[in-house]
């Protein structure tokens, strides 16, 4: 059983401290983990994870530069507050650079990949069905990348991973608002890998835009993310 701090991190090895540090971070970033405009304390981070304050630092500039986070004028961080607009920008981008690796993907499908799809979206409907909203964050990040990586393309996944990055703090807003229960959390991902399985990279890039937008458009208008995190409407 690994030891948790109160803000639920698990403490880092010495032997592999800075590339740790990094990897808990992004992910409790990607997954949702932190709220939009939230502040990050190098020291409360640094005693969370049971390190000194040298890798905290070095993780947060790395995480700085990937535009995960942004650094204030007083030396320390926090979360994006996106505004609409810039939501609107990054929906988009998401569109066009997550559209082609599935695109990509639909010509390098293989019965192993659909199978493993397919099998990422039973278990999200597991968790979807009990409401266990970082589990099914993670089957639905498994499902997601299991595809761009079969576009073939070692560009696209790094980009993607970036564009996450900066949606990430608002899954949950996401999460609370969507009820995933009766199939509607998979719906789009059904309709993903059965084109896939055609081979039909148009109709794949079609689900996967109305997958993406759902979950922009339950952000966009919650009222209450404009009004607790200073988003500009």
């Amino acid at each position: 059983m690994p030891d948790r701090s109160q803000l639920g991190l698990a403490r880092i090895e010495r032997e592999t401290v800075q590339e740790r540090v990094y990897g808990v971070l992004r992910e409790r970033l990607m997954r949702g983990g932190f709220e939009p405009g939230q502040k990050l304390k190098i020291a409360e981070l640094a005693s969370a994870l049971g390190t000194s304050a040298m890798p905290v630092r070095e993780a947060l500039n790395r995480l700085t530069a990937e535009r995960a986070i942004e650094a204030l004028p007083n030396r320390s961080v926090r979360v994006p507050a996106l505004s609409k607009d810039s939501l609107q920008d990054l929906m988009e981008t998401r569109f066009a650079v997550e559209g082609l690796a599935v695109a990509r993907a639909a010509s390098n499908m293989t019965p192993d990949t659909l199978a493993t799809l397919r099998q990422f979206i039973a278990a999200q409907s597991e968790t979807d069905a009990e409401h266990v909203s970082e589990g099914s964050a993670a089957q639905n990040r498994a499902f997601h990348f299991a595809i761009y990586r079969q576009s073939g393309s070692s560009v696209l996944v790094p980009i993607i991973e970036s564009l996450w990055l900066q949606f990430g703090p608002y899954l949950r807003v996401a999460s609370d608002r969507f009820d995933g229960r009766e199939g509607r959390g998979t719906n789009f991902h059904v309709e993903i890998v059965d084109a896939l399985a055609r081979g039909d990279g148009k109709a794949a890039r079609a689900a996967l835009e109305s997958d993406i937008g759902r979950s922009f458009d339950l952000v966009m208008t919650d009222q209450r993310v404009w009004q607790q995190h200073g988003g500009a409407a």
